[in-house]
């Protein structure tokens, strides 16, 4: 009552509006200040206007005096009215004057504002619970009573005539703090469940961080050794060139003094001959007979053979570079440096520094297969081997393991085929089965392979197969890396483009040897 009281003495009765501005009269009355100056423009024509409320005249001119007081108390008045619209419970104690309120009395059912909050009372039974919705949302919109209730069968907040007579009559239902408890568990429990997902999350984040540091420093380890290789074999390049052009230069400077040497010989021959033709055009001129004979006597005549003097030589000195023996030493170079390529790879490079030869164990031979007699290239025969002397337990399926045996480390190897037929290429237990299903390298826990042919392309395991995709010409050449330590078996395609197309995961329980499966074509191992 006291707030609708409080309500009415802070309203302009022109705009019906709370005061802005508010400016008394001589006769006392308050008014807006634009709403009294719009009156005095309609009514005080003749210098004179009358009082909206109590009529009393006044002169137009007379000054508007600004209320300040009540000014403040409806600027107050609507900060405290826009929390009330937004939805702010207010003290239900404050009657004079409505502050907002901080705590909810769930026992009382009333709102307290911090300076009643002191003085409630502190016994058990009032629960206090913070502001945190609109006062409307606590009454029943049915019955307008206090929402006490928590009905768990429709999962609603109800009051007691719901509970009662309405619509939620003879279903279970909670105090509003029992089932607030109780869900508070629940989310206590959803919450640790969250975390718990949570912290697996940045595990898994971290993990993957991890992975990508380590391929990161992985990549840049790898992008130094390959510049390494690359400007050792330039190096070595370089050194072949340089020696190259010094060998040149030599037979250069060689040939270039052996026809200098001619040159200065022949310059000599030639002044001399010069010197000779200019004393026989002199006597030529001579004209006394006695002089001309006595000057003659050692003279040969032209066209008998001298004796002595210079002799013309028309044949040429070896002025030519070599260009055959240039080639040959460049040849021998070059094939020097070809050599080196190994030994600069070797440190870097894992499938060289793994590389393993492998033979076949044709002991163990299908019958339907021929293994050569180096023991490198297994090819399919349509038609059964005759039995050999030696007993032993060989494949009824067309395939073949290695000698080879892989207890343990790193080993990589490299099998060449052709277009046709169907083949596999993986490893194996020496326990595996050696007939029937069982015996197929794939079709079982004991073997791991890579199988192609007719256009098609799987990772098998244990029944278990992988398509692969594998777009380009058929797949000629493989390479095939085991690091045994760490579990994984890894294929690569080498025939341009070479691709990695597969990689097993597994934990190995015995030694493992290469397994090969052979129809309708061959496999050359160490190729």
């Amino acid at each position: 009552m006291a707030y609708m009281f409080l309500k009415k003495e802070i309203i302009c009765s022109l705009c019906s509006d709370v005061y802005t501005d508010p400016v008394m009269l001589h006769c006392g009355h308050n008014f807006c200040s634009d709403c009294i100056k719009s009156h005095i423009s309609k009514d005080g024509r003749s210098g004179i206007f009358n009082c909206p409320e109590c009529k009393q005249m006044s002169k137009t001119k007379a000054p508007l005096t600004l209320n300040i007081k009540l000014q403040s108390i409806a600027q107050n008045w609507k900060s405290v009215d826009n929390r009330l619209r937004l939805g702010e419970a207010s003290c239900t104690y404050c009657l004079e004057y409505p502050r907002p309120a901080v705590k909810i009395c769930l026992h009382c059912e009333s709102s307290l504002c911090e300076k009643h909050l002191e003085v409630h009372s502190k016994g058990p039974e009032h629960s206090l619970t913070n502001v945190t919705s609109p006062p409307q949302s606590r009454v029943c919109s049915v019955h307008g009573d206090v929402l006490k209730f928590f009905c768990t069968e429709d999962k609603a907040v109800i009051c007691m005539q719901c509970f009662i007579a309405g619509s939620h009559q003879g279903h279970a239902v909670q105090l509003l703090e029992a089932a607030s408890g109780h869900r508070k568990e629940e989310l206590q429990v959803m919450a640790e469940h969250m975390h718990t997902k949570l912290r697996a999350l940045k595990e898994r984040t971290n993990a993957l961080q991890t992975v990508m540091a380590g391929n990161k420093a992985k990549a840049e380890k790898v992008k130094a050794e390959i510049r390494t290789v690359c400007s050792g074999l330039l190096t070595a390049l370089q050194e072949v060139a340089a020696k190259m052009e010094t060998e040149i230069k030599e037979q250069e400077f060689e040939v270039f003094r052996v026809i200098m040497d001619e040159l200065v010989s022949l310059q000599d021959s030639e002044e001399q001959l010069s010197q000779k033709i200019q004393r026989v055009e002199d006597l030529s001129n001579q004209a006394d007979p006695v002089l001309l004979l006595e000057a003659t006597k050692g003279l040969t005549p032209h066209g008998k053979r001298q004796k002595t003097g210079h002799q013309v030589n028309h044949t040429y000195p070896q002025a030519e570079i070599d260009l055959l023996l240039i080639s040959l030493r460049f040849t021998k170079n070059f094939e020097k440096f070809v050599s080196l390529i190994p030994t600069l790879l070797f440190a870097q490079c894992p499938h060289l520094k793994h590389k393993t030869s492998i033979l076949l164990d044709f002991l163990i031979a299908s019958d339907y297969l021929i293994v050569s007699t180096d023991c490198t290239v297994v090819r399919y025969t349509p038609y059964k081997r005759l039995p050999g002397i030696i007993e032993r337990e060989q494949f009824t399926t067309s395939q073949v393991l290695s000698k080879t045996v892989f207890p343990y480390g790193k080993h990589y190897w490299e099998v060449k085929t052709d277009e046709n037929g169907v083949k596999a290429v993986g490893v194996a237990y020496l326990s595996i089965e050696k007939c029937g299903r069982e015996a197929f390298i794939g079709y079982n826990e004991k073997s791991w392979c890579l199988t192609w042919g007719h256009g098609y392309m799987e990772a098998c395991h244990n029944s278990l197969s992988t398509h692969i995709s594998c777009e380009g010409p058929t797949v000629t050449s493989m390479g095939v890396y085991l690091d045994y330590d760490r579990g994984q078996i890894s294929f690569y395609r080498l025939c341009s483009p070479v691709t990695h197309l597969y990689t097993f995961t597994a934990r190995f329980t015995e030694p493992l040897y290469a397994a090969f499966y052979v129809v309708d074509t061959w496999i050359k191992v160490n190729p």
